[in-house]
């Protein structure tokens, strides 16, 4: 008997936080049932492109069915000849026709070697065909939501739910009532208070009200509100100082000159490289000081660099595409009619440029090399290089001058995902001693799932 009065008793001490906990079990039970459709399991899928020669003919059915021996249940093949606009793989052979296979779910964790089974029946079936990319399926049909940030919808979803009924069923005028007249005299309060200190301080000097904030530690009315908010903002200062001076930062970005990858009004946080001192390599995406920008060194304009107010500097946004010590080159492929990054004399694969065509032309007062990349220094390049304030233009980026590495875009929510590249190793063609291996940038959009 005991224990059921126990029970009772619990349940009604612990209602309100009950229901709460009722409430956001059943959104999540929606919200799950809700996502047990195509589209949910589009979240994981890749699109794979192979490139073929014009005049084969490709039976679409039959790769199909071998997709669904594989356990591809909702497959996609379509072909597409490539007739107006002149394309190249990185061997730099024209790309006539492309084979599209979307494959929405992966039935194995292993996900590299089911999509080589797939390249490998592509292979098999016809001559000189090759894996030209892999795209990750969202891209183009889904812009999913992380698991994270579904799980903190849930739950702000869940509490103003649980606001709104406890509004609803409890005594509206004693809770309005309260919160009305809590409100109230914590202004009335701290009002007054104020003012008793001005008037103090008028009196008594400058010292008086310095002394009554730093130095006075006794229960004393007229300073205990004003010392608190003083002491919260100089608190909060100080966290964001340090958060952004260790950790990171969040940064809007103004221009297009990382397109694809970043889009203008995206917003990407920004990850500290000094401490501890982090390695960077090619491929990063940096924000920085150009070099052509004096810095103020007053003392407001090392706090508002340090804590982001009122801060007027301007940062670039580029990609690392020549390392220290490295020889660099840009130039103008005239069989392709494209221009190409050359890094020790090797072309450079840069699959996250948004045209291999439409570059701003060297001339000769731009930094088009060859040359050395000096020692500390680095040379960066926007993605889209038709529209891009880059090192062509001011030359190498001191090390000293980088604020920190893009890690990942926060905003606008459909858009979210790593700007980490994640690399697939897939075979790119059959060859008469085997399998040519390639590395695929693949599932930016998806940086909280296993690729």
């Amino acid at each position: 008997m005991n224990l059921i009065e126990n029970t009772k008793k619990y349940f009604i001490k612990n209602s309100k936080l009950l229901l709460f906990l009722v409430i956001f079990i059943l959104f999540c039970i929606i919200c799950n049932q809700n996502n047990q459709n195509l589209n949910y399991f589009l979240k994981r899928g890749v699109i794979l492109e192979y490139s073929f020669s014009k005049n084969l003919n490709i039976d679409k059915e039959k790769i199909k069915n071998e997709l669904l021996n594989l356990g591809f249940n909702y497959s996609f093949v379509d072909e597409l000849n490539k007739t107006e606009i002149n394309e190249y793989d990185w061997d730099n052979k024209k790309i006539e026709k492309i084979l599209f296979i979307a494959l929405p779910t992966l039935p194995t964790e292993d996900k590299k070697e089911v999509l080589n089974k797939v390249s490998d029946y592509v292979f098999e079936n016809y001559q000189n065909s090759k894996l030209i990319s892999v795209k990750a399926l969202n891209n183009e049909y889904n812009k999913p939501f992380s698991t994270f940030l579904k799980f903190l919808g849930l739950l702000f979803v869940s509490f103003v739910f649980w606001l709104i009924l406890i509004y609803l069923f409890c005594d509206k005028k004693i809770l309005a009532e309260n919160i009305k007249n809590s409100t109230k005299n914590f202004f009335i309060k701290t009002k007054e208070d104020f003012i008793t200190l001005i008037k103090k301080t008028k009196e008594n000097g400058i010292g008086y009200f310095i002394k009554r904030i730093l130095f006075d530690d006794n229960d004393n009315s007229e300073t205990n509100i004003t010392k608190e908010i003083i002491s919260t903002i100089v608190f909060v200062l100080l966290c964001v100082i340090a958060i952004r001076y260790f950790i990171g930062e969040l940064r809007w970005i103004p221009s297009g000159s990382m397109r694809p990858t970043i889009l203008e009004k995206d917003r990407v946080f920004v990850e500290k490289l000094k401490y501890p001192k982090k390695e960077i390599k090619r491929g990063d995406i940096l924000v920085f000081y150009p070099p052509e920008i004096e810095l103020s060194n007053s003392p407001f304009a090392i706090l508002s660099r340090l804590s982001g107010i009122f801060c007027k500097d301007i940062a670039f946004i580029k990609r690392v595409v020549g390392l220290p010590n490295e020889k660099l080159e840009i130039k103008f492929d005239q069989n392709n009619n494209e221009y190409r990054v050359y890094i020790n004399d090797k072309a450079l694969v840069e699959p996250y440029i948004i045209s291999r065509s439409n570059w701003t032309p060297c001339v000769d007062k731009m930094y088009c090399g060859p040359f050395i990349v000096p020692k500390g220094h680095y040379f960066m390049m926007g993605d889209n290089r038709g529209n891009s304030q880059d090192s062509r233009f001011w030359g190498f980026l001191d090390q000293n001058r980088i604020i920190g590495r893009a890690n990942f875009m926060f905003f606008p929510i459909q858009r979210i995902n790593s700007l980490k590249d994640k690399y697939l190793i897939l075979h790119k063609q059959k060859t008469k001693d085997g399998y040519v291996e390639y590395n695929y940038i693949i599932d930016r959009y998806e940086f909280l799932y296993k690729i």
